[in-house]
């Protein structure tokens, strides 16, 4: 996206590149992950964040949602040497460039790192997907090339 930006020095107005939303960023690598992940993973988006009044937070609060749980979780089995089933479980959180977790993400990380599951934090599609790819979950036959 373009915004119009006024340099400091020659005090020209300029078109500027904007770097993607947190939401733009999330919505880019689902739109990969749709067609490049290894069919035997499941993965999903918890919408834990977003405008909510106080009535519906509170009904959602009430069912039992957990404050800092990760953008997107993956969970697949592999099977060892010794023919055992193996599980496995990411928790990836999709951050915009600058972005800071809060402590109730850095306090879901830790719960989850605890339990020996896999937390990581991505900062652009590349990085997510350099990620997903070193757990093996991206499929071997889709070539992928992004970039923005």
């Amino acid at each position: 996206m373009r915004v119009h930006q006024r340099d400091l020095l020659t005090r020209r107005w300029r078109n500027v590149l904007e770097p993607p939303s947190e939401a733009a960023f999330h919505i880019q690598l689902v739109s990969i992950l749709r067609w490049a992940i290894r069919p035997n993973v499941l993965w999903w988006h918890t919408p834990n964040g977003g405008y909510r009044n106080a009535r519906e937070a509170a009904k959602l609060k009430a069912m039992g949602t957990l404050p800092g749980v990760s953008d997107l979780q993956f969970h697949w089995v592999e099977i060892d040497k010794l023919h055992r089933r193996i599980r496995h479980v990411l928790h990836l959180e999709l951050k915009a460039k600058n972005g800071l977790s809060s402590e109730a993400q850095a306090s879901f990380a830790l719960a989850v790192k605890l339990l020996g599951d896999d937390y990581e934090i991505a900062r652009s599609v590349d990085d997510a997907l350099g990620i997903l790819r070193a757990c093996g979950l991206l499929r071997n036959d889709v070539r992928i090339e992004h970039s923005l």
